[in-house]
């Protein structure tokens, strides 16, 4: 039993789900500064954002092993359907439920936030897929990150807090698109992990055009850019000095990830995707506890 659970929150990747997590509950820390302290709709955005992920994780592994790209020489984690543990069948029942689940949460998420949510809603569940499938998958065409930073920071932070607050302004806007920097990382690691395997299955990533080398720096940077733009979309909740010294775990922590970035190598890089999931978790708790203070 335990066993079979084990297989299945590998196949799901639960250990990247930390990055869903970590923007609703970023955005359910600033509605709750603004008087949107409403717990049930707020305990289902997280739940159907997580789902949204474990769908499009799911249906990557699915698509990566259609196309061949993940196989028994694969750096990556082990996948399941490589090893035979699950088959194809299996996997798509899968995403049937995972699909249907998703579904019924976020229907139930209108009570709060009106029709309007149900074609973001669909959106949102066809990105899942269409991030590796379809004629023009955009893991596959140098999109994967314009998602990212679209579908794991600004959209989740955007609704959750419009579905607890009935608005949107440029600095949840902003505070969406900070995030979506630091979710960025983790991509960032996975594809310079798979730079010489993505070319050779005609893959193209930010990493397979800019090369890895640069999108190191770029790994580097985009925590400092998120907790920058923290001093705008935290401005009215605290001083910039309290914002300056809350971001320095952060800042730290991301800095001593990179340098394992430069250092690691081929499947050594599989110890950073957790590590690098983690900065979202502490940059979303980073402004929990000054909305706290």
């Amino acid at each position: 039993m335990l066993k079979n659970i084990k297989k299945w929150f590998e196949i799901i990747r639960a250990k990247t789900l930390l990055v869903s997590m970590a923007s609703v509950i970023m955005a359910i820390a600033l509605a709750f500064e603004n008087g949107g302290n409403n717990w049930l709709p707020a305990i289902l955005c997280l739940l159907f954002a997580m789902l949204a992920q474990a769908t499009s994780n799911v249906v990557n592994d699915y698509a990566d092993y259609k196309t061949g790209c993940d196989n028994e020489n694969s750096l990556g984690p082990d996948r399941k359907l490589v090893s035979g543990e699950v088959n194809i069948k299996t996997i798509k029942r899968a995403i049937i439920l995972l699909v249907s689940i998703c579904f019924i949460v976020g229907l139930s998420l209108i009570y709060w936030g009106g029709w309007i949510l149900l074609p973001f809603g669909l959106l949102i569940i066809a990105v899942a897929f269409c991030y590796s499938l379809g004629p023009i998958p955009l893991s596959y065409n140098a999109l994967g990150d314009v998602a990212v930073i679209l579908f794991f920071g600004i959209v989740p932070i955007t609704f959750t807090y419009y579905i607890l607050t009935k608005e949107i302004n440029w600095e949840i806007i902003a505070a969406g698109f900070s995030m979506g920097l630091v979710v960025d990382e983790l991509l960032i690691v996975n594809n310079v992990r798979d730079e010489i395997e993505d070319k050779q299955f005609n893959k193209i990533t930010t990493v397979g055009i800019f090369g890895s080398k640069f999108m190191k720096k770029v790994f580097l940077f985009n925590p400092l850019i998120a907790c920058g733009l923290g001093f705008y979309f935290m401005k009215d909740i605290c001083n910039y000095t309290t914002w300056a010294i809350a971001i320095i775990p952060m800042l730290i922590y991301s800095v001593s990830v990179y340098m394992k970035l430069e250092k690691y190598k081929g499947k050594q890089l599989n110890a950073l995707l957790g590590q690098a999931s983690l900065e979202a978790l502490i940059f979303a708790l980073t402004v929990v506890v000054v909305t706290l203070l």
